[in-house]
């Protein structure tokens, strides 16, 4: 073993080093490459391939939509929202007032641009499609096929139609802000601007907790089966479903104990 040791330069005393030229990494790759191999699409691949062409098109679209309507009736949503409070000047309304205004200004213009950069990723995902289904016509036409695809149109409505109630839902929680003045949560004087934040869990909790995922049972139902094609609801990237989006799977287990 020691002499193994020895020949492997494990029992060196100081740190020996090897450099390997590319000519010499030239003259041990393999001649052929995986572009050369032969490669078949069958149906089950080109569905999946254009499942997630066509779920992307539809995140696009439904978030431009949606972006649009809350644009036009001034309401901001969520994930837009500045959520810097003032550190002075709280008990001026002159200065909150101009305070809101100017982070108003701000999440629309943001709004605007993404709105925008939607709208440009949307015509080149669309032009993806067109290009995927003339490449694959043939396959995409066998009868084989015919069954995939009659699949993946229901599969795409049904995301669709998933998609649209989800995003309702927060058009639902954002009327709500505006009605019950909850937009700028610091006017209030809470110090957070953190929506329906996670109850803190004490220690010495001996009994499973009434709460699932980090929602108590009397907040409102939160809706978190909803996957767009990049793992997260385009339309709002606020930390609140960042948050739920992890506590999913806590799901029916209780709050782990602090030591």
């Amino acid at each position: 073993m020691e002499d193994f040791l020895d020949r492997a330069g494990a029992l060196m005393e100081t740190a020996e080093t090897l450099s390997i030229s590319e000519e010499k990494a030239l003259s041990v790759l393999w001649p052929r490459s995986s572009q050369e191999l032969p490669h078949t699409h069958s149906a089950k691949d080109l569905y999946n391939d254009l499942s997630r062409l066509k779920k992307r098109e539809v995140d696009l679209d439904l978030h431009g939509v949606f972006l649009s309507d809350y644009y036009r009736s001034k309401r901001i949503p969520r994930g837009f929202r500045i959520r810097n409070a003032p550190t002075i000047g709280r008990q001026n309304p002159d200065f909150c007032r101009k305070w809101m205004n100017i982070s108003n200004k701000c999440s629309l213009d943001w709004m605007v641009i993404v709105i925008e950069e939607v709208g440009r990723e949307l015509i080149q995902v669309k032009k993806s499609i067109q290009d995927f289904e003339l490449t694959h016509v043939t396959v995409l036409q066998a009868t084989p096929s015919t069954e995939f695809m009659l699949k993946l149109q229901n599969d795409i409505q049904k995301y669709q139609n998933d998609l649209i109630r989800f995003k309702r839902l927060k058009v639902e929680k954002v009327n709500h802000d505006y009605k019950y003045h909850q937009v700028y949560r610091w006017l209030s004087g809470s110090d957070t601007q953190t929506c329906n934040p996670t109850p803190r869990i004490r220690t010495q909790i001996r009994k499973p907790s009434l709460q699932t995922g980090g929602q108590h049972m009397n907040d409102p139902p939160r809706m978190t089966n909803i996957t767009t094609t990049d793992g997260r609801d385009i339309g709002d990237t606020s930390d609140v479903d960042k948050r739920i989006t992890r506590n999913t799977g806590n799901i029916g287990k209780p709050p782990r104990q602090r030591r």
